[in-house]
């Protein structure tokens, strides 16, 4: 599994934030028992209020599997539009 480069940042309330910032997407910390996965709406790969939530996990290593099953597969679909 590839190692993730994240950060925790405090959120409006008590939550915690993980980001992953050079993917499409990334797991969001909401309380202890609940992360969700969304994905960054700007170009800079800074987390914002505004990013799509995906997907809502209970626990952190089925989200970050499935969050790097979606960037793998988001980093194919560039390579083939970048081919075309």
């Amino acid at each position: 599994m590839n190692k993730q480069k994240t950060s925790q940042r405090p959120l409006a309330g008590n939550c915690a934030r993980s980001t992953v910032t050079e993917e499409s997407y990334y797991v969001q910390r909401l309380t202890e028992q609940v992360f969700v996965i969304r994905e960054h709406v700007s170009g800079d790969g800074e987390p914002r209020p505004a990013d799509r939530i995906i997907k809502s996990f209970d626990m952190s290593h089925d989200a970050y599997v499935y969050v790097d099953m979606l960037n793998e597969k988001q980093r194919k679909l560039d390579a083939e539009k970048r081919a075309e």
